[in-house]
């Protein structure tokens, strides 16, 4: 069976994970690689109009792997930690793909909720390993593989190496001593996708920038950040965006933050503002909120990003000047 994975969403989280799982139990992966015009500009025409660009990139991808696979994999992800929900996109993701377009080949779509409790979960992973082999040994084999998998993969993210990059295990780092600091914070699809983004890790290595991401960030400072907060974040990933960017401005661990934001994303445009005020409570670090959809004009993006960049570097050569001084 060949099966195919969607290059977009959850992709850049959990990919090695779901490949490595699938190969174990014999199944061949097909993903449909990276963000293209024609595959934006597929996925628009077929997506509803009020959905955020995320949503219209994955189906682009879906529709790109649409008669090359057997089927597709898109799990549907309710939870994945205790009093935590995804967004509504990932809990519809699989309907709204199936019905995307006529002749859509099958959708494997395990539920993952961990509100159900661990062995409920263990029970979708066997029913998903038990639709390629009838062998629970084979499926255990896979499971434990592809987590080891997922948990290097992780690393090498922690280590600086982008998504692409981690899934080999090697390349250049995101950040490598420069003098200049500054967080790209944001959802993986939104940060990582070099179509959507314009390339922007790429470019602000070329501006001599050391770039940091929420992957870099230690998943116990993200959380002693969260406690801070008078109420607890609903949504699973915003809890990770939001204690990284308070990790930032509260710990000053960089000279500045670029947070992205799809359009029309509910949850960000809420957490933006919490975000706004901690910053503001913090110290006033220099934070810009990048807003991205289909119609975002590279012209303008760019511009933005070289002014930011500038001002942040005038900034600290003034402050190394003072401490010469001093």
């Amino acid at each position: 069976m060949i099966v195919g994975i969607p290059s977009g969403l959850l992709f850049y989280r959990y990919f090695p994970l779901w490949k490595s799982f699938l190969e174990e139990l014999g199944a061949d992966v097909l993903e449909s690689g990276e963000t293209t015009r024609s595959i934006l500009s597929r996925g628009v025409t077929r997506c509803e109009n009020d959905s955020c660009l995320p949503v219209k990139v994955f189906y682009g991808h879906a529709l790109a792997l649409k008669d090359k696979v057997d089927a597709l994999f898109i799990p549907r992800i309710v939870s994945v930690e205790k009093r935590t929900h995804t967004c509504p996109k990932m809990l519809g993701l699989p309907d709204m793909i199936r019905l995307a377009e006529d002749g859509m080949p099958p959708i494997i779509a395990p539920t993952i909720d961990f509100h159900e409790g661990f062995w409920r979960n263990y029970k979708a992973v066997y029913q998903l390993g038990s639709s390629f082999t009838r062998d629970p040994r084979r499926i255990l084999r896979a499971g434990i593989s592809s987590w080891e998998r997922h948990r290097a993969y992780r690393n090498h993210l922690a280590q600086g190496l982008k998504p692409r990059d981690a899934m080999n295990g090697d390349g250049q780092k995101l950040s490598d001593g420069r003098v200049l600091k500054i967080a790209v914070i944001g959802h993986h699809y939104n940060v990582f996708d070099s179509f959507t983004t314009m390339s922007l890790l790429d470019r602000l290595q070329g501006m001599d920038v050391d770039v940091v991401t929420s992957d870099m960030i230690p998943e116990e400072v993200q959380r002693a950040e969260l406690r801070s907060l008078p109420k607890d974040i609903y949504w699973s990933y915003e809890r990770e965006v939001v204690g990284s960017v308070l990790a930032c401005v509260r710990r000053k661990m960089v000279d500045g933050v670029i947070f992205m934001i799809s359009f029309a994303c509910g949850p960000d445009s809420i957490l933006q503002v919490v975000c706004e005020q901690e910053r503001k409570a913090a110290g006033n670090l220099p934070m810009m909120c990048m807003v991205i959809d289909e119609h975002t004009g590279e012209g303008g993006f760019i511009t933005r990003i070289e002014a930011f960049v500038d001002m942040l570097r005038r900034k600290k050569l003034q402050e190394l000047r003072e401490t010469r001084v001093a």
